[in-house]
């Protein structure tokens, strides 16, 4: 059998495995089938800003970060109640029922929370978790303090409040669908005393296992617990499920600020139950990520390696250096230029938190820094990178200019005109230190959206990670004016991304 074979046969198995569930809906944030890879066609340039590929647009109330979720003709999204003058801080979210054919908004329900939080915040805000949906239901969480399930006619069938603990309360964590229970992470109690959810009274409670975050899985049809993890969570993380020869969870601890749950590292869990399978330390394991695994392996990234683990217990198989003899394709400000063996300088941080995703035998990660699209071969270990423009500005006559350096940054503004902002950072690139939105594949592309509104197209199964791999890259809206951290979402041959300002359906 010749290469193109190989290549055709191998790439079709894997779109058979991506198409198990129905690709229809986008029913969770990490997609049908929990790993935000999916079977299908999209469009491989769209820009907001021109109006080009763009079925739809509708104004949101004000901002938010959840990614919008497509079940049964309908898009459910959360946003933050409207405001009438420039304004940093919120509480109470909106649950959002709109026509994902036409984008005419259905109803809205309050969705209130404990803990006041700053709007629009790179790390979060109350917003953060996306909407989760079956055929019947869907359910919003409030991080600030609130789950509510309703019918799709936005009847409300029951809620669940508690009181989230202090600074650990960041994006990262996408509540789970499975079995007929939603999987949300938050502090077990629903008693905590408010003096301990603020930034610095977060330190007050110690570091004790009765005081971890911790997986819970709640009936989708009465709201009763079922189950409560073996194994601590930290809100850093993006734990994904998926199947062995049972439904499992791969989440893990670690991360920034110095989350009590210990030690820092990945673990394993029966997703009937919430029982530990295996648990692997990982020393200095920074855990805002989306935990990413197959069939046989579990991957993870530090600051300055890859990691390859045993499915079945947990064991390091090895560590590839993300900074040494690599491949890097950059621009020089002319042309492209391939540097077949490079060697990058340390950072800090190595990639942009929870910017990474598994197709294939790719594992694709934004770095941190110099705006650069990694990925990492699971089989040999081969690990490349291509520099990209940090922002696409489109001029008035329809011309494109890719800025490689310093971006235009965003206005911070909702579809109101009212800014819903506190923190200057929120105003930035997008990369490195912030709670970055997730990507997601469809078929053969690959879609990395960033803060700024700029989303990267790139064919993941490229040869070569070089320019030639880079299909578009697309906006969701004007420089300057589209804030986003929210990942894009896929149902029925159309792409659905949210901003700020606005809901949007993308397609040919």
């Amino acid at each position: 059998m010749d290469k193109r074979n190989v290549m055709f046969w191998s790439m079709a198995l894997l779109l058979t495995a991506a198409s198990e569930l129905n690709a229809d809906d986008w029913q969770q944030a990490s997609g049908p089938n929990g790993n935000f890879v999916v079977a299908g066609e999209a469009p491989d340039q769209f820009s907001v800003f021109q109006n080009e590929n763009v079925l739809w647009r509708t104004p949101l109330p004000s901002t938010g970060q959840g990614t919008v979720i497509v079940c049964g003709g309908k898009a459910f999204v959360t946003s933050h109640e409207e405001i009438a003058e420039d304004t940093e801080m919120g509480r109470d979210i909106l649950g959002m029922c709109f026509d994902a054919h036409t984008g005419k908004e259905l109803w809205r329900k309050t969705v209130a929370g404990t803990r006041v939080t700053d709007l629009s915040s790179l790390f979060s805000d109350n917003t953060a978790a996306s909407p989760v949906a079956d055929k019947s239901r869907v359910c919003f969480v409030n991080v600030g303090g609130q789950i509510c399930c309703f019918d799709h006619e936005g009847q409300e069938l029951w809620s669940y409040d508690w009181v989230p603990f202090g600074r650990h309360h960041a994006r990262l964590h996408e509540p789970i669908l499975h079995d007929g229970k939603v999987i949300t992470v938050q502090y077990p109690k629903q008693d905590l005393e408010l003096e301990h959810t603020t930034k610095p009274g977060a330190k007050l409670l110690g570091r004790d296992r009765k005081y971890w975050t911790r997986l819970q899985a709640f009936d989708l049809k009465t709201g009763k617990r079922k189950w409560i993890s073996d194994a601590g969570t930290s809100i850093h993380q993006t734990s994904t499920i998926g199947n062995t020869k049972r439904p499992a969870i791969l989440t893990g601890r670690g991360g920034g600020h110095q989350p009590p749950e210990e030690p820092y590292g990945l673990s394993f869990i029966d997703a009937s139950d919430g029982r530990e399978i295996w648990e692997t330390a990982i020393k200095g394991y920074p855990s805002a990520q989306n935990a990413c695994w197959n069939t046989n392996h579990a991957f993870a990234l530090t600051h300055k390696e890859h990691l390859k683990l045993d499915l079945k217990d947990g064991t390091v198989l090895n560590r590839i250096s993300l900074l040494k003899d690599v491949s890097l394709t950059r621009h020089d400000g002319a042309s492209w230029v391939r540097e077949a063996v490079a060697n990058l300088p340390n950072a800090k941080q190595g990639f942009t938190k929870n910017s990474n995703v598994l197709v294939g035998d790719y594992h694709y990660f934004r770095s941190a820094s110099r705006y650069l699209i990694g990925r990492v071969h699971v089989g040999t270990g081969k690990v490349e990178y291509l520099q990209v423009p940090v922002q696409v500005v489109v001029e008035s006559r329809g011309e494109r200019t890719w800025l490689w350096e310093k971006p235009i940054k965003n206005d911070m503004k909702n579809a109101n005109g009212f800014v819903a902002s506190q923190d200057r950072r929120n105003a930035g690139d997008g990369w490195g230190h912030v709670s970055a939105a997730s990507p997601i594949v469809v078929g053969d592309k690959i879609y990395l959206p960033t803060m700024l509104g700029v989303v990267y197209v790139l064919r993941w199964n490229a040869e070569l990670l070089d320019e030639q791999a880079l299909l578009s890259v697309s906006d969701l809206g004007p420089a300057g004016e589209t804030w986003t951290l929210a990942s894009l979402s896929y149902a029925r041959g159309r792409l659905y991304a949210r901003t700020l300002k606005e809901l949007i359906c993308i397609g040919n």
